[in-house]
C-alpha cells in the first residue's frame, strides 16, 4: 500500500464519522456520539483516506482502547484499516498509553487477523456480547498489545 494522508478529527467531523460509522456497522453511532467523543480530551479520532476510515480511542492512564475502527466496504482490505491501527498507537503511546485493547465479535476473522498481525492476543472474552448481521449472537474477543506495536 502506498502512502496515505490520515488526518486528526475535529467535533466539525461529527457528522461524518457517523456517516462512515453507518456505512460500516448495523448499530451505528450518531453524530451526537460522536461530538460528544471528539469533545472529550480523553479521546481522539484519526480519519484516512478520502474520509474512506476512521479510528476511535480513547486513553486513560497507561491505557488505550479503540472503541471503534471502521472502513468502507469499498475500500476493505486496501491496508487502511491497517494504517489506522498503526497511527492510532502511535498517538496513543503519545498520550502516554503503554497498552491497547479492544473487543471485537469471535466472528470477524478479518478483523481477528488485522490485530493478530499487529500483536494483538487474546486476553478475555464476553459472552453473548454482539449480534451479527445475521441476528445470530455471538462473543466478544477482548485484544490487547504492548505499545509501541
Amino acid at each position: 500500500m502506498s502512502t496515505v494522508a490520515t488526518r486528526a478529527a475535529s467535533p466539525d467531523d461529527a457528522a461524518l464519522l457517523a456517516r462512515l460509522h453507518g456505512e460500516c456497522f448495523d448499530d451505528s453511532w450518531d453524530e451526537a456520539a460522536f461530538d460528544a467523543f471528539l469533545r472529550d480530551p480523553s479521546t481522539f479520532a484519526l480519519i484516512v483516506g478520502e474520509d474512506d476510515a476512521f479510528i476511535l480511542v480513547r486513553v486513560a492512564a497507561h491505557e488505550s482502547e479503540i472503541l471503534s475502527l471502521g472502513t468502507r466496504p469499498d475500500v476493505r482490505r486496501t491496508g487502511l484499516a491497517r494504517a489506522l491501527v498503526r497511527a492510532g498507537a502511535f498517538e496513543a503511546q503519545h498520550r502516554a498509553a503503554e497498552r491497547m485493547f479492544l473487543e471485537v465479535a469471535s466472528d470477524n476473522e478479518a478483523a481477528l487477523t488485522l490485530y493478530q498481525v499487529e500483536g494483538f492476543r487474546a486476553v478475555g472474552h464476553r459472552p453473548g456480547y454482539y449480534v451479527n448481521a445475521d441476528g445470530a449472537i455471538v462473543d466478544a474477543v477482548i485484544l490487547s498489545a504492548a505499545l509501541p506495536l
